[in-house]
C-alpha cells in the first residue's frame, strides 16, 4: 500500500524514534509525566469540543434575540445541525460480535488474570472482528474495557504469546493513553467528521484530474470551503497528532514492558515478531473463504502463519529497521520494540496459558468466529 504520510511527518517521527529509544534504553521506561505537550493536547481537545458547544448556545440565542423570527430559525435550525452533528460521543462497538462473561468463562478467566497482572480494570466484553489487529477500548459514558480480537492474528499466535498481547492491550488502559481518553478521543472524533464535511471527496479530485468537472459557482464555493476551513481543519488536526506523538510511543514502549512481566519477555518479543505477519494471515483467511477447501478458514489461516520460516520474520525485522515499518504513527518501529523488550530481560511469566486452556478458549470463541466468517465471505 502506498505510504501517503508527508515526509515533513515521517522526518518528525524519525527523529523522535531516535531520541526516544535512546532515552529508553539508558534509564528506566516511566509513565508520561503531565508535559508542555500533554497539557497543551488536553487544552486543544477542551477547545475543540467547545465547538458544538458555541454552535448549540448560537442556535438558542438566534431564536431568542434575532428577527425577523423566519430567518432567525433558518439560522438556528443550521447551527443546531452542527451542534448534533459534531457533539461528543460516547465510545462505541459497532458491526463486530460480542461475547460476554458468561459466554466464555474460560477466556474471561484469563483476561481477568491478566488483567489483575497489570493492574488494570477487568474487560466487560470481548469483540470479535476479521481484522489482523488485537486492541483496546472505552465504550460507553461508564468507559467499559472491551478486548478487540482479531481472528486471523490471534489464531496465528502461540499461547504465551497471547498472554503477552493481551497484557500489552490491558497496560494502555492502565496507563491512561491520551487517544484511548474521553477528552482527545472525542477531540479526534469531531475533527475527522469537520475534515470529512469540508476536504475534498476523493470523486471530485478523480473528476479535476481527470478534466472532466465543470467550474461552476458551486464547485468555486467548494474549492474555497476546502482551501479555508479544510486547511484549518486538517492543521489542527496534524498538531493535535504531534502533541501526542512522544506520549503515544512511550506508551507503547511501556505496554511492551507489561507485556514483557507478564509473559514473559521472549513471548512478548515473539508476539510483536508475528505482527510482522497481519497481511499473511489476513491473505490466508480472505484465500480460504474465496477458494474452499478441506481445510477450515481458520486452520488455513493458523498453517500459514505458523509454516513461516524464521529467516522470513528476521527479514520482515530487517527491513523493519531500514523503512522503519511501525502499525502507525504511534507505534515505533517494531524492531527497536522487540530490542528493548529484550534489553531488559524478565525471564519469569506472571501468567501462563496451557495449550489446552487455549483450545478451550477457541471453542468458547468458535460461535462468533463463524458468524465473523460468514460475514467477510459474503461480502467477498
Amino acid at each position: 500500500m502506498l505510504d501517503l504520510t508527508p515526509a515533513w511527518r515521517l522526518r518528525v517521527e524519525q527523529r523522535l524514534v531516535d531520541s526516544l529509544y535512546r532515552e529508553l534504553e539508558r534509564g528506566a521506561i516511566h509513565r508520561p509525566s503531565w508535559d508542555a505537550a500533554r497539557i497543551t493536547a488536553n487544552l486543544l481537545s477542551v477547545l475543540i469540543l467547545l465547538l458544538p458547544l458555541i454552535a448549540f448556545l448560537t442556535g438558542i440565542g438566534l431564536l431568542i434575540f434575532y428577527r425577523p423570527l423566519w430567518f432567525s430559525i433558518i439560522l438556528a435550525l443550521l447551527a443546531l445541525t452542527i451542534a448534533f452533528v459534531f457533539r461528543p460521543r460516547a465510545g462505541h462497538i459497532d458491526g463486530h460480535q460480542l461475547v460476554h462473561r458468561e459466554q466464555a468463562p474460560a477466556l474471561f478467566a484469563v483476561l481477568d488474570e491478566v488483567a489483575a497482572a497489570v493492574g488494570a480494570r477487568p474487560a466487560t466484553a470481548v469483540a470479535v472482528t476479521d481484522e489482523a489487529n488485537i486492541w483496546y477500548s472505552q465504550v460507553g459514558w461508564r468507559f467499559r474495557p472491551v478486548i478487540g480480537i482479531g481472528l486471523p492474528l490471534w489464531i496465528g499466535l502461540q499461547p504465551q504469546e497471547r498472554v503477552a498481547i493481551l497484557a500489552h492491550e490491558f497496560g494502555h488502559g492502565r496507563h491512561g493513553d491520551l487517544r484511548s481518553g474521553w477528552l482527545i478521543g472525542n477531540a479526534h472524533s469531531v475533527l475527522e467528521g469537520l475534515g470529512a464535511t469540508f476536504s475534498e471527496s476523493p470523486l471530485d479530485a478523480a473528476r479535476r484530474e481527470w478534466g472532466a468537472e465543470e467550474l461552476s459557482g458551486g464547485t468555486l464555493f467548494s474549492r474555497m470551503v476546502n482551501a479555508t476551513v479544510g486547511t484549518v481543519v486538517r492543521g489542527l488536526s496534524a498538531v493535535l497528532n504531534r502533541l501526542e506523538l512522544r506520549s503515544g510511543q512511550r506508551n507503547e514502549y511501556l505496554a511492551d514492558r507489561r507485556a514483557g512481566e507478564v509473559a514473559g519477555s521472549e513471548a512478548a518479543a515473539h508476539a510483536l515478531e508475528r505482527t510482522l505477519l497481519a497481511d499473511t494471515s489476513y491473505d490466508a483467511m480472505v484465500r480460504a473463504l474465496r477458494f474452499p477447501s478441506e481445510l477450515a478458514p481458520l486452520d488455513a489461516v493458523r498453517r500459514a502463519v505458523t509454516e513461516v520460516p524464521a529467516r522470513e520474520i528476521e527479514r520482515r525485522l530487517r527491513v523493519s529497521r531500514v523503512h522503519g515499518t511501525r502499525t502507525d504513527a504511534t507505534h515505533p518501529p517494531t524492531y527497536l520494540r522487540t530490542k528493548l523488550i529484550r534489553t531488559r530481560s524478565a525471564t519469569s511469566a506472571r501468567v501462563v496459558m496451557g495449550i489446552d486452556q487455549a483450545r478451550n478458549i477457541d471453542r468458547e470463541l468458535a460461535p462468533a468466529s463463524e458468524q465473523v466468517l460468514k460475514e467477510v465471505k459474503a461480502e467477498l
